[in-house]
């Protein structure tokens, strides 16, 4: 029994909280619960305090303390100079710099087990800009795990988090304001995930000393320039109030480990965050978020049964499309299918309906918001051309800076001139212009006199035309992805995000990536690109309970639509890598995965069985990346590595593997073999040597009767926070009930983890039964318990 409880004798709610002094004992203080955490502000609005209120331990960073809320006004960051607390119930919050005239209002909300913080309005004076709000950064002491997308940090005792509650309010540190908020001492790649640094997108930071938590919304009333990679790119405006930072909002909590996820959940559901689900069960604590599907690489309707058969024989009831790099699609930005699926939405549909006949559900690979230009110098097959490349192309492309021609350039020439080489300047990917309505590349740029001249200029990129342009024509440099095409604006995400849930509506697709998100991001809308992409996407679905997304990059603002990052890709990241992966995904709240990885029908089972142990010792699925001709081609082969797979999942989904198994798994020499005794329940498992000899003797791998934890339930007290979490020996648990009597007035039973939370309003005894419900046809589990409530 995990529990966690508040003593009698700490600070009361929110409400009625009175000021304290201060360390000097002339300043005075107020003092913020969110959950377990005591949030204590000086006279100034400084946090000076992160007390868990249970064990009186602060976990602030000695010597680093910093506003709650600031601005940054005319390019520099401006503190609070007072802090005030008014309204009902001491519920807001006022925060003033008297010197320079501006104060922001600030409303808590207290929920069950955490405090919302919004900023309901923010007055300045209107000559000058204010740009954007910035929440903290709060600096903890606390190191051991860093959740950096999830924004929580825990030790053994305690879990602080901070978890944005809209798409505008960025959990991360804004880009332009890299010298603030401890910035030079943040950990840029603190995770080591195979993709690259996550830290943009980032809630919680790494640091020398301990961690930050950091939120922040940015002005978007007037056209702004935000940066990527240091490159100003221009954004917005946004409409109205969509622009405004009032409005930026976030979550504070304190929590036992144990208890953190449960309070994650409480926040997602009761602030309409998405909340996606499988079996019913929300994702994040749902084993079948980490289920396995078959990534196919040459699926079409007809050999949709086929592929069928292979997924039902490996266990799998999933098949995913990936016919080209950016899935089976006419072009990536657009999003028409292409023939491989019917070519339409209502052939599409159909090849849904085939999968369901055949006991499987259909994903398809994305591109995200990546626009195919037709052309794209990367690697691997050319992305076809998309509408909004296509003359005359859409102005709601991203651009960079302009400078103007300061020669003419006729149709044949190979070489331009500029006016500026500001637009040049290193950040974004590849080297391309827009000239009017052509596109062109450059290969190299050089400062001639009072001109930047670019060699290895290529014209009519894109499918564009080249024509001659006159000296002083406009020419602005192309935001590409990461591959070489182009990127859309605001409208462009929306559009795209538009489209895909149409497409997943008008089919009943239940699979998805959101591979290359980061580039939504490099549209210059950071973070709120990606979630307004996500977000949006997810929450008009129809398909919420059963949707599987993947994502190329996992930031604060898309952590609660998203399934699962899957980074591993066939033939480049090593077990190693994917060990490290998943040291991250276990940080964060996330399913564990061991990426894409090959399957061939010509594979041993040797090498077969030894991947599939690696994903025993980190309970991880995989996407199985193969084709229906190779797995066709396999024959008898084909039928054992998939009987393999089926054996190996089945156990790692039920819990079969013990503790001590899953430790030897880590262990990258050893090779194992997995054999059935009794279905579905019990199986032996031998060691072999690199030679498929036995190493020992086997040992038995029996999947857990599912039980609940014994309790006793620890006691409450009357008025005072109260934590629990129920248990089951088995990761097979779908959903936890209270089946018979009462949890006591107050409390309440989180059905997805198992977590009780809440504030006890009446002393006595509660007397009670949890049933624990399973997937696979297991028993469900049930076990009586009783709460105590004492009056004090």
């Amino acid at each position: 029994m995990a529990v966690a409880v508040l003593t009698a004798g700490v600070l009361p709610a929110v409400g009625a909280q009175p000021a304290h002094a201060g360390p000097d004992k002339t300043t005075p203080s107020i003092d913020i619960r969110a959950g377990y955490l005591d949030i204590r502000l000086d006279s100034a609005g400084t946090v000076v305090g992160l007390e868990d209120i249970r064990t009186g331990v602060d976990y602030i960073a000695p010597g680093r303390a910093a506003s709650l809320v600031s601005l940054v006004v005319d390019g520099k960051q401006e503190r609070p100079t007072t802090v005030d607390r008014s309204g009902p119930g001491g519920r807001m919050l006022t925060f003033r710099n008297k010197a320079e005239h501006w104060k922001i209002q600030v409303k808590l909300v207290d929920k069950r087990g955490y405090t919302t913080f919004e900023a309901v309005a923010v007055d300045a004076p209107k000559d000058v800009d204010v740009q954007t709000l910035l929440w903290g950064p709060l600096a903890t002491s606390i190191s051991r795990t860093v959740g950096t997308s999830a924004g929580v940090v825990r030790d053994g005792d305690f879990a602080i988090g901070l978890h944005p509650l809209t798409d505008r309010t960025e959990g991360a540190w804004p880009q332009e304001d890299q010298d603030t908020g401890w910035e030079s001492e943040v950990d840029h790649d603190p995770d080591h995930v195979s993709v690259g640094s996550l830290e943009e997108w980032s809630t919680a930071g790494v640091t020398p000393w301990g961690s930050v938590l950091r939120a922040f919304t940015f002005d978007y009333t007037k056209e702004r320039q935000r940066k990527v990679r240091g490159y100003p790119i221009p954004v917005g405006p946004l409409p109205g109030r969509e622009g405004k930072i009032a409005g930026s909002k976030m979550a504070l909590f304190g929590a036992s480990p144990e208890a953190t996820p449960t309070i994650l959940s409480n926040i997602a559901a009761g602030e309409s965050l998405p909340y996606p689900r499988l079996n019913g069960q929300w994702q994040k604590a749902s084993q079948a978020s980490s289920q396995s599907w078959l990534v196919l690489g040459d699926l079409q309707t007809d050999n949709i049964p086929a592929a069928a058969r292979f997924a039902k024989a490996a266990g799998m009831d999933r098949i995913y499309s990936l016919t080209t790099n950016y899935g089976p699609w006419e072009s990536s930005g657009h999003y028409r299918f292409d023939s491989s699926l019917g070519g339409s939405d209502a052939g599409a549909a159909a090849a849904v309906d085939i999968a369901k006949a055949n006991g499987v559900q259909l994903g398809v690979h994305t591109l995200s918001d990546f626009i195919g230009t037709g052309d794209e110098p990367y690697d691997w097959a050319l992305i076809p051309r998309d509408p909004y490349v296509a003359a005359p192309a859409d102005n709601r492309l991203v651009t960079g800076g302009t400078a103007s021609l300061s020669r003419p350039l006729t149709a044949g020439d190979t070489t331009v001139y500029l006016d500026s080489g500001a637009l040049l300047a290193d950040g974004v990917h590849y080297g391309y212009l827009r000239i009017g309505d052509e596109f062109v590349s450059y290969g190299a740029a050089e400062q001639v006199g009072n001109e930047w001249k670019l060699n290895g200029v290529q014209r009519a990129r894109w499918g564009s035309v080249a024509v001659s342009h006159a000296a002083g024509d406009r020419t602005a440099r192309v935001v590409a992805n990461s591959y070489g095409g182009a990127l859309g604006n605001h409208a462009i995400l929306g559009e795209i995000g538009d489209r895909l849930t149409t497409a997943w509506n008008n089919t009943g697709i239940t699979g998805m990536s959101w591979d290359g998100l980061e580039s939504a991001s490099d549209s210059g809308w950071g973070a709120y690109g990606m979630a307004h992409l996500v977000n949006s996407t997810f929450r008009r679905i129809n398909a919420q309970d059963g949707f599987i997304s993947e994502t190329s990059r996992m930031t604060s603002n898309t952590w609660d639509a998203l399934t699962r990052a899957s980074w591993g890709e066939v033939g480049s990241t090593s077990m190693d890598q994917v060990f490290k992966n998943n040291t991250y995904l276990q940080a964060n709240f996330l399913p564990g995965m061991l990426g894409w990885i090959s399957l061939k029908g010509s594979d041993s089972l040797l090498t077969m069985e030894w991947k599939l142990a690696r994903g025993a010792a980190l309970n991880a699925g995989a996407g199985f990346q193969t084709s229906v001709s190779s797995l066709m081609s396999g024959g008898e082969n084909t039928t054992r590595l998939l009987e393999a797979i089926r054996q190996w999942e089945t156990a790692r989904n039920l819990g079969a593997f013990t503790a001590q198994q899953r430790a030897q798994f880590r262990d990258l020499t050893t090779n194992w073999h997995l054999t059935v005794v009794e279905p579905g329940k019990r199986w032996s498992l031998q060691q072999l040597d690199t030679d498929g000899k036995p190493v020992g003797a086997p040992q038995a791998v029996v999947a857990p009767t599912p039980q609940l934890d014994a309790g006793p339930m620890p006691a409450a007290a009357k008025g005072h926070l109260y934590e629990a979490t129920v248990k089951t020996n088995t990761p097979a648990t779908t959903r936890y009930a209270v089946t018979s009597g009462v949890l006591p007035a107050g409390l309440v039973l989180n059905a997805d983890t198992g977590g009780i939370v809440g504030t006890p309003v009446t002393p006595g005894t509660a007397r009670f039964t949890i049933t624990a419900y399973q997937s696979s046809g297991q028993p469900r589990a049930q076990r009586d318990y009783k709460i105590d409530v004492t009056n004090h």
